[in-house]
C-alpha cells in the first residue's frame, strides 16, 4: 500500500514538474487538446540553423539572423477562424499564470488585439509569447531562447508594424 502511495505522488511530481516546463505554445495545445481548427507549426533549432548556413545573412537587411540567432525553439500557434475566443482564452491563460508570465506590451484597435507576455529567469528573457487577433484570424508566436531588451526592440520592428501601448522601459 505504501508503494502505491509513493508512486502515485511520484506520478503527480512528475506530471506538475513536466507540465510547468512546457513552453506557452504547448501548453495552450494541451488545453485545446482535440480541437482541429487550431494549428501549431515547431521550429526546431536544427531548422534554424539551417536557415542561418543558407546564407540569410547575405540579404538579411532587417536583423532577422540576430533574432534567429538567439533562440532555441519557435512555435507558432493559429487558426482561421474563432479568433476572438481564441485569443481572449490564450490571454486568460497567461494571466492565470503571472507568477509566471509577464505582460511586456499590448494593443487594441477595433478587431485587432496584440499582446506580449514574456517569461524571465534571473533578468534573462527565456521566453517571449506574441498573441494576435486579427479580425477571424488567432495566433501565436512563442519564442524560446536567452533574449534581452535590445532583442525585443529588433523583434518589434521587424514582425510587430503596429505601435505597442503599455510598453516598459
Amino acid at each position: 500500500m505504501r508503494m502505491r502511495v509513493l508512486l502515485t505522488v511520484l506520478m503527480v511530481t512528475v506530471v506538475t514538474a513536466m507540465m510547468r516546463a512546457q513552453d506557452f505554445a504547448s501548453r495552450y495545445m494541451s488545453e485545446n487538446a482535440g480541437d482541429t481548427t487550431l494549428v501549431c507549426i515547431s521550429v526546431s533549432p536544427r531548422m534554424m540553423e539551417e536557415i542561418l548556413e543558407k546564407g540569410i545573412q547575405e540579404k538579411d537587411t532587417i536583423g532577422i539572423t540576430e533574432i534567429i540567432s538567439k533562440l532555441k525553439s519557435m512555435q507558432i500557434v493559429y487558426a482561421e477562424k474563432r479568433g476572438k475566443g481564441y485569443f481572449e482564452k490564450a490571454e486568460e491563460m497567461a494571466e492565470r499564470n503571472s507568477a509566471r508570465f509577464r505582460k511586456l506590451a499590448s494593443y487594441d484597435k477595433e478587431k485587432d488585439h496584440c499582446r506580449i507576455f514574456v517569461r524571465e529567469q534571473e533578468e534573462q528573457i527565456v521566453e517571449l509569447v506574441l498573441l494576435k487577433q486579427e479580425g477571424r484570424r488567432f495566433t501565436v508566436i512563442n519564442f524560446t531562447g536567452n533574449m534581452d531588451r535590445g532583442f525585443i526592440e529588433e523583434l518589434k520592428h521587424t514582425m510587430i508594424l503596429k505601435p505597442m501601448k503599455g510598453e516598459e522601459s
